[in-house]
Order: C-alpha cells, then sequence, then structure tokens
C-alpha cells in the first residue's frame, strides 16, 4: 500500500473522532478525496487555538517535506499539547489520539514527499539514535516544538507490560490493570542518514558543554524506513538488531575479590546474561519504520536465581560467602566494592543482608537477616563477621547496543549504533533532570549550598565513550569506537526561528532521552562509570547489585542523586547529609505510631519505598524514623512494595522546585539565620502540602489564603539514638522543635511554642 494511503486511513479514523473538526479551524480538510494536494497546499495556521502556540512559525503546510517540525498534520498529532477538547485539557478518551504505529506512517510519509536521492545527500552514514517530538520548551533548540534526537536512549524496568498513553504521546509508568505494578517504558528508536560535523547555530545540541563546540556530532537528515518510497530509486528493507549484556554477578568475583562459590560456573547464567543467550532481559518491536527497545516485565524487580552446581549435582541458589568486614569494604549494612579510580570495575555496593540455608537433603531457605537475628549488636556483627552464604539477586538493569541491517543501500555506507540503557524505574516520570539543573543554574550559584554531594547534571551532558564489553549484533565487532564521547548528547535540526518558545502548559510527556536521566555519579543509579588502562567509559555494571542497594543508600544519602529521585533522607533520620528535595510525608508513608494515624485522620502505609516517613513521637519529646541498617530495599522489591504511588507519578518538575524553594526560604530564615541547605543541622520531619490556608485552622495568621506548604524541623541530639520496641525503627530526643508555614504571602514561623514570627522571604 502507498505511504499517501495509509495516511488516508488515519486521517479517515480520526476525522469523526474530532480531529476533522479541529483542522477545519486551520483550513484542513482531512477528509478531502485527493489528501495528497490537500496536505501540500499553503495555511493561515491559527496558533491561538491550544496546543499551537509553539508549531513552527514558518509551518504554514499539513505536511511539509522532510520536515516534521513544519508539517502541522504531525505536530498536531504528535505534541502532547495538542487535544481536541475547547479548554486544551486531555480527552478522556485514548482511542481518539494517533497510535505510536500512525504516528510512524506520518513521519514516512513525511520524508517520502522529499523525493531525495541518495547522491544529493553527501556525505552521510547511518546512524541510530533515540527520538522524540517535543513541545518548544524541551525542544534541543528551545524555540519550537521539534523532534530531540540521541545516540542513547533509556529504557526501564518494570513489573508490568508497557503501557502506551496516547494523551501523553508517550509510555506512561502506571500499569493498566490499575494495580501498584511499574509498567517497563520502552524506549524508541530510529534509523537515519546522518552528517557528521561540529555544532552551531543550524545544528543544535541541547545545553550544550563547554568542549562541544571542537566535537563532532552526528545529526540526522532524513528517516530511513522499508519500501519504495524513502529514497528515490531504491527500495529499501530495515531490519533492527539489538543486543544487551548484564554482567554484575559475574564482576562480583572476577573483579570484587569475592571468591566463587565452590561449584558454580561464573561464565553462565546468571552470573552473566546476553540477549543473545537470554530472552528474558529486553525485546524488540518493530513498527512501520522505527523500532521500540522493551525490557521484559518480571513479577519482582529483583529475584534469586539458580544454577546446576557441580559439586552437589543439584540446581541451587547462587549464593557467596560474605567476607568479614575491613576498613573499606562495608557501607552501613552493604558489602562495597572499591571503584578503580574514578570508574567502577564491579557493582558498588552488594546485599549481604539474605541467607541462604541449606539442609543435608538440598532444600534451601532464603532467610531475611533484618527480620530474624532482634537483637542490634548482635546483627550489626553478624553482617561484620560475614562468613555466611548470602543469596545472589539478579535484576534486568543492562546496557547494550541498537543498530539495524538496512537492505537496498549501499554496502560502503558506514553504520554507527546507539547505546542503549537498561535502567531502574523513574520514580519522577514527569520532572527530569535537566529542569532542576537549569534551576540550579539560575538560582544556586554555589552548588554546594544546596546540594551536599553529586548534584542535578543530566546524562545528556556527560561525553564519555559507551561500554567496549558490548558487541555490535551487525558486524560482531565492538559497538563504540573509545574517541565517540557524544554518545548521549541530545541533537537537533536547524531551529525555524530564533525567539524562545511561546508557552504551551505543562508538559505530559514521559521522556526516554538522557536529559531525563542522572549523569554518573549524580548518582549510580541510571548509569555508573567504568575504567580500565584505556581511560573511562559508560557501563551499567558499576550499578548496585540488585539496584535497589544503590536506589536505598543514594536516597537515603541524598548524594548523587538528589535531583529528580525519591529524596528519602528524612526517612532515615539523616541530619548529615540533611533532605534537599522535600517529599511529602504521605510519599514516605504513615508508620503506625504517626500522630494522624492515631488520630484517624490517614491510615498506616508504606511509601515509595516500602518504608515509612519520620514523625514527632506524641509526646513531642522525640523524632522516630527507620532504622538505615535494617531497612532492605531488596526485601521489599522482592514484597512488591517499591512502587510509584499516584503522588509520585504526578509530581512534575515544577512542584519539585516550588518544595526545594520552600526549603531554601526556612533554612535561611530559621536560626541561625542565612544558614544553607547542604550544611544545616535542622532535621525535616513533617512536610504537608497545603491546597489552601484558608481552611486551615492552625495558619499563624487568619488573613493567609492560597496554597503552600507546611514543613515542621527538629533540633535533635544524636547521640542519644535508641532502638524503638519495633527493631526497624529508631528515634532521638528533641531539642528544639520548629514550624514553618511557608505562604504565597510569605514565611510564618516559630519555635517551639513561642509566636510566630513573620518573614517577608
Amino acid at each position: 500500500m502507498a505511504l499517501i494511503d495509509e495516511v488516508k486511513q488515519i486521517c479517515d479514523r480520526l476525522a469523526p473522532l474530532g480531529w476533522g473538526e479541529l483542522f477545519q479551524q486551520q483550513g484542513l480538510d482531512i477528509t478531502a478525496s485527493d489528501l495528497s494536494q490537500e496536505l501540500s497546499k499553503s495555511l493561515t495556521v491559527d496558533r491561538t487555538l491550544p496546543g499551537f502556540a509553539d508549531f513552527a512559525p514558518n509551518g504554514d503546510r499539513a505536511i511539509e517535506p522532510a520536515s516534521p517540525a513544519r508539517s502541522l498534520l504531525y505536530h498536531a498529532l504528535a505534541s502532547p499539547a495538542v487535544h481536541l477538547t475547547d479548554n486544551g485539557l486531555p480527552a478522556s478518551n485514548p482511542d481518539v489520539y494517533a497510535t505510536l504505529e500512525e504516528l510512524d506512517i506520518l513521519e514516512n510519509y513525511i520524508y517520502s514527499v522529499a523525493n531525495r536521492q541518495l547522491s544529493e545527500l553527501g556525505n552521510v552514514v547511518i546512524a541510530i539514535f533515540a527520538y522524540q517530538y517535543r513541545i518548544g520548551s524541551r525542544s534541543p533548540h528551545g524555540n519550537h516544538a521539534d523532534l530531540a534526537y540521541s545516540r542513547t536512549g533509556v529504557a526501564r524496568v518494570g513489573t508490568a507490560p508497557p503501557n502506551y498513553d496516547p494523551m501523553r504521546r508517550s509510555f506512561w509508568i502506571e500499569a493498566t490493570d490499575g494495580s501498584d505494578n511499574l509498567a517497563v517504558l520502552p524506549a524508541r528508536y530510529g534509523a537515519f542518514l546522518a552528517v557528521e560535523r561540529m555544532p552551531g547555530q543550524g545544528n543544535p545540541v541541547l545545553d550544550s558543554t563547554d568542549e562541544d563546540d571542537r566535537r563532532q556530532f552526528l545529526f540526522p537528515i532524513h528517516k530511513l524506513f522499508p519500501g519504495s518510497e524513502c529514497l528515490t530509486s531504491l527500495t529499501l528493507d530495515l531490519d533492527f538488531l539489538e543486543y544487551h549484556l548484564y554482567e554484575k554477578l559475574k564482576r562480583v568475583h572476577t573483579e570484587g575479590n569475592i571468591p566463587l562459590f565452590p561449584g558454580f560456573d561464573v561464565n553462565q547464567a546468571p552470573f552473566i546474561r546476553d540477549s543473545r543467550n537470554s530472552d528474558d532481559l529486553v525485546q524488540l518491536q518493530f513498527l512501520k519504520g522505527s523500532a521500540l527497545l522493551i525490557p521484559v516485565p518480571h513479577q519482582s524487580l529483583v529475584r534469586t536465581a539458580t544454577q546446576q552446581n557441580t559439586a552437589t549435582g543439584r540446581e541451587e541458589m547462587v549464593r557467596f560467602r560474605v567476607p568479614p568486614q575491613t576498613g573499606n569494604n562495608r557501607f552501613w549494612t552493604s558489602h562495597e566494592i572499591t571503584a578503580r579510580g574514578n570508574g567502577r570495575i564491579a557493582p558498588e555496593y552488594v546485599n549481604i543482608r539474605h541467607q541462604v540455608e541449606t539442609s543435608p537433603t538440598g532444600e534451601q531457605t532464603l532467610i531475611d537477616l533484618n527480620q530474624t537475628i532482634p537483637d542490634e549488636d548482635q546483627f550489626l556483627q553478624t553482617l561484620a563477621t560475614g562468613n555466611f552464604e548470602a543469596a545472589h539477586f539478579i535484576d534486568d538493569s543492562c546496557d547494550g547496543c541498537m543498530t539495524v541491517r538496512v537492505t537496498g543501500l549501499p554496502s560502503t555506507l558506514p553504520s554507527r549504533p546507539a547505546y542503549s540503557l537498561v535502567a531502574a524505574p523513574d520514580f519522577f516520570p514527569l520532572a527530569d533532570q535537566i529542569d532542576i539543573e537549569r534551576w540550579k543554574d539560575a538560582v544556586v550559584p554555589n552548588l554546594r549550598d544546596h546540594f551536599r554531594q553529586g548534584g542535578p547534571s543530566p546524562l545528556s551532558e556527560g561525553r564519555f565513550a559507551g561500554n567496549p564489553s558490548l558487541i555490535n549484533p551487525l558486524t560482531n565487532d565492538p559497538a563504540f569506537d573509545r574517541a565517540d564521547v557524544t554518545l548521549t548528547s541530545i541533537v537537533g535540526t536547524t531551529p525555524q526561528t530564533l525567539t524562545p518558545s511561546r508557552d504551551v502548559g505543562v508538559n505530559l510527556s514521559v521522556s526516554f532521552l538522557p536529559d531525563a536521566a542522572a549523569n554518573v555519579f549524580a548518582p549510580g543509579w541510571d548509569i555508573s562509570l567504568g575504567q580500565d588502562n584505556d581511560g573511562l567509559f559508560y557501563a551499567a555494571y558499576g550499578l548496585g547489585s540488585p539496584f535497589p542497594e544503590d536506589a536505598k543508600l543514594c536516597a537515603a544519602l541524598n548524594s548523587f542523586w538528589p535531583a529528580v529521585a525519591p529524596d528519602a533522607a528524612r526517612t532515615f533520620g539523616l541530619v548529615t547529609p540533611p533532605t534537599a528535595l522535600p517529599m511529602l510525608d504521605e510519599e514516605l508513608g504513615y508508620y503506625r505510631d504517626h500522630p494522624k494515624v492515631k488520630g484517624g485522620e490517614v491510615s498506616s502505609r508504606p511509601g515509595w519505598d516500602g518504608e515509612f516517613g519520620p514523625f514527632f513521637e506524641e509526646d513531642n519529646g522525640f523524632v522516630n524514623f527507620a532504622n538505615r541498617d535494617r531497612s532492605d530495599y531488596v526485601s521489599h522489591a522482592l514484597a512488591g512494595l517499591i512502587r510509584v504511588t499516584p503522588p509520585l507519578a504526578r509530581i512534575d518538575s515544577t512542584e519539585l522546585i516550588n518544595r526545594m524553594e520552600a526549603l531554601r526560604l526556612c533554612i535561611r530564615t530559621l536560626p541561625p539565620t542565612q544558614d544553607v541547605v547542604a550544611t544545616t543541622s535542622l532535621l525535616l520531619v513533617v512536610a504537608e502540602k497545603v491546597k489552601d490556608w484558608s481552611s486551615r485552622s492552625d495558619r499563624a495568621d487568619t488573613t493567609v489564603t492560597g496554597p503552600g506548604y507546611l514543613y515542621e524541623f527538629a533540633l535533635v541530639d544524636e547521640t542519644a539514638t535508641e532502638i524503638t520496641s519495633d527493631i526497624r525503627r529508631k528515634r532521638f530526643p528533641v531539642e528544639n522543635r520548629f514550624t514553618c508555614q511557608v505562604t504565597q504571602q510569605g514565611l510564618f514561623w516559630r519555635m517551639d511554642q513561642d509566636p510566630f514570627t513573620f518573614s517577608p522571604g
């Protein structure tokens, strides 16, 4: 079928659902008998209609050859800001939107009508890009809605199949069945003819770094797709290929100085898994011209695994003997593997809190030491002494290579693959790393005034080569050149104006590009740095084994991923480092003894990580918080308690920034004045969002109205910490309690029961 006929099928489906009427307002009849003529005619575009304000200013046709950004039909169907409702809000029926396959067809048609010949495109290569159509403020140049491209895609693991949300024009993290399961998030890749050159005004690089003007980047110029309409006189066929590698458990033993348990083979699964020998990592789904890299969902984010033990002849749980504690091989109650220079040679942290007991008949039992050793000193001594058998856990985070076999083009045409990350879930899918980085650049002149460690640098700013362990499935050669350090950058096409984009409202789309991921050591959750004798490179194997081990430490320490991941510092009563991104009490979870639970205001329930947040005990003399040594995100993952609850999933960058601004205001106002977030000695215990202060009887001033936050801090005596009757909880005494009511009018605060003081902020 000709592409125009496929486009007609799309238009015929969408027209009666409301799109026909919407496009009529733009002077376009998508039911015209001669559709190709209708799509190519000049239009007078009404950019005052909701969602069209950031359409390319010189776009005046439904289809502009080789330019999706200037094609009104594509913009309307692909932009997450365009909806059929009069108020511009999403329609309730997802069937009224274009499917991902239909958008793929439109892209193919846009490039087909350019009637390009390969010879006219110059010195091109075949390159794989992860790509996404974005509103203007999120495009590579920031001037109008456009496609963003990266040679790195970031898919994310989960416990449910992918959930494409047409309203968002992206995949969504909540499962379609309404459960707490996490839907896997695929990454979309396409094959393009691209040119390699230095960036410039016509070749934008998103938030480029200082040395980028001297680096070579690949810029896409023409999408490749199957059939005879892609390039004049050529008939193409595309076959997308992938190779992904999981080698964390192997490296624990080969590089981490932990002896292999007798009878196990470190060169076989589950110690090493790849997508050639394992079907439980990823799968590919071909659309109409692009492909989805989809992580395989599993019932649990982590799980134990078995291997035939040659010493016993039995299928046994894969495990290791825990080394005794030395001066540098523990962090809290995790085993730590020392880095090599600035890079990792193996997982940084390994879970050691789950013992494997084997009976004389070979039956095995997994024992959670967090629960089975009630005495705190004995628990810590057991972990320090080691020499017991601990379970290995596997997860599905990995990295890999995406490439394509194109039949119909000259075999001499070079091909450049994409780097593929399969990372941990994104607990704030509507808040991207780059948004917090830009806030930091504008508001926080000294990074360490707010973020005690790490920082919000996005992966798109990283400039390292891809994992040299990965092979290109097309050639079986190493996938990435060690000199190719622009893999994770985001590039775009020539902007059609130099004027910054007009606002089109809140972004609803979830990104799988590197600006939504964290750069290395900020944290080691999406990706880590590896190091060998030839230098540094990106590698997934430096992440924790399994990744929830990293998640606990990064979230608890508020270091290495403070920007767009849950900040659990206050869950664990950490004064150092203090929280930098306040999470609300409802997000951290209400423990059974929380005053609001006892008062019947809320039900006891765990937060996003299976833990419970801090609280003032009823007599106000103590702060009660989670015991960091016994908290185990692996246990919580096995129990299905790690999840993206609706409050987290719907938090966007604006909300996170508002919380941080409120925190900064409180810290610099409370005694000692001019204190900063990163070094304060105050512990944030209570954090609530107030919809309207006029509805609260406890407001400091009866004239105060509007939204805000209630933050309550404690000055505590950390030296007097004690275990509570629940071994999972600790508490320490409160010396002073500070109440802060953050309002639109300013800050009202008091110490203990003193009168409130007003500060205009």
